[in-house]
């Protein structure tokens, strides 16, 4: 072999060695780490991320990194959202009235609504204020013989001030039948009701993970004649998208207002809505957009009733999971706790939703460690002003000086001219 080939073959390894190192994973600006190890090869790997993680990654979660022998590893995170298929109409009503000793009753046909024939909730609008008055719902297809589809549901309305909470949809089983009957029991104005709608609602709810359970600090408000319930997450950063409420075994219907802070001092208004248990049926959740402060207030209006029996708060967000495609069983690092690292961009999602769904396992996991090889990043240089202000602001008090002395000679020369 003459030299000319030699050089171009340590010239080529050089080169590969090169670009070997460029994709190589740097451990050194991660802070955090735990280990992973798959015992099933072949399978799809998949971690649920918890409280744990969540407390040390950016809010985004894309420092993490999943690495084997010093190269990383592709990973999805799916959040597990569920899914809503609804479709509303606003049908035809045939008829408003009051039925003695009964309530308001009104009569809805369905014939003109397009698409899907399939209802199960119906929506009332009303000018009422502060109620709360049960509602039968039947359904015809004749609009002579009818079933009842619901006798218990509750339609819910609390005005105070400038605070205004109101529920006026009632949920009954899916039905195709023509024509839907609803009754307010107790009210006695045939204009009560001003419009309503019929909805089909098909609904797949989110999975929740839950961040915190505790029995909440809690005090009474004899002015608004509500309850407050204070819930300490313990940090800011940590993501949370519902509260839920564990009570005890009363029948009660409550007006609820979330509001969350950083500082206990400041807060911002997260959701209003209702919870409630009656027999055979309950709404104990106030879902709500994702946030993050360290600190919830939860007001329940009681009125004149005995305050809501609140045992243990829930916060809870969509659960959320990391999956992964080992290269062969063993142990893996996965490292977090980078702020400033960029988004991992792999194309592990378009080759998922392109195959057949494979066999899933779930890898062992270590607890979190610091980790060894953590470098800090350099502190950031100051700029030259703030390094040295003493010397900018004796600069700028000689500069006015200056700037008087020259203005005071230039007066005495137009004076004495």
């Amino acid at each position: 072999m003459n030299a000319s080939k030699v050089r171009k073959l340590v010239l080529a390894g050089i080169l590969t060695g090169g670009a070997l190192l460029a994709i190589a994973f740097d451990p050194a600006p991660w802070k955090y780490r735990a280990a992973v190890r798959v015992l099933e090869p072949g399978r799809l790997c998949v971690l649920p991320v918890e409280r744990t993680l969540y407390a040390r990654m950016r809010r985004d979660l894309a420092d993490l990194r999943i690495v084997r022998d010093g190269q990383e590893i592709p990973y999805v995170i799916e959040t597990l959202t569920g899914a809503l298929e609804e479709h509303e109409c606003s049908p035809e009503i045939m008829n408003q009235s009051v039925v003695p000793d009964t309530g308001v009753q009104v009569t809805l046909d369905l014939a003109k609504c397009k698409g899907d024939p399939k209802h199960s909730r119906l929506r009332l609008a009303t000018a009422e204020r502060n109620f709360r008055q049960k509602v039968r719902i039947e359904t015809s297809d004749d609009n002579r013989f009818w079933n009842v589809a619901r006798e218990d549901g509750y339609i819910f309305d609390f005005t105070q001030g400038d605070r205004k909470l109101s529920v006026l949809t009632v949920d009954y089983p899916v039905s195709t039948r023509r024509y839907v009957r609803a009754t307010v029991l107790g009210w006695t104005n045939p204009g009560a009701i001003t419009s309503a709608w019929s909805l089909y609602r098909l609904e797949r709810p989110a999975e929740q993970y839950i961040i915190d359970a505790q029995n909440p600090a809690r005090a009474e408000d004899p002015e608004t004649r509500s309850s407050v319930l204070t819930v300490d997450l313990g940090q800011s950063g940590l993501p949370h998208s519902q509260v839920r409420f564990e009570t005890d075994n009363s029948s009660f219907h409550r007006a609820v207002e979330l509001n969350a802070s950083d500082d206990k001092n400041t807060w911002r208004m997260v959701a209003r809505g209702a919870i409630y248990q009656v027999p055979g049926e309950q709404s104990l959740a106030i879902p709500y957009s994702e946030r993050h402060e360290r600190y919830l207030r939860i007001r329940m209006f009681n009125g004149d009733n005995l305050p809501a029996p609140v045992q243990r708060v829930y916060v809870e967000t969509v659960k959320r999971l990391v999956k992964f495609q080992p290269r062969s069983d063993g142990d893996y690092w996965m490292y977090y706790g980078n702020p400033g690292a960029k988004p991992p961009v792999y194309d592990l999602a378009i080759i998922l939703s392109r195959q057949t769904p494979s066999l899933e396992t779930t890898p062992l996991v270590a607890e979190w460690q610091l980790n060894p090889d953590y470098r800090p990043p350099p502190e950031e240089r100051k700029p030259w002003s703030d390094r040295y202000p003493a010397v900018l602001y004796t600069a700028l008090a000689a500069a006015i000086l200056v700037m008087g002395a020259v203005t005071v000679r230039f007066l005495i020369k137009v004076r004495g001219a």
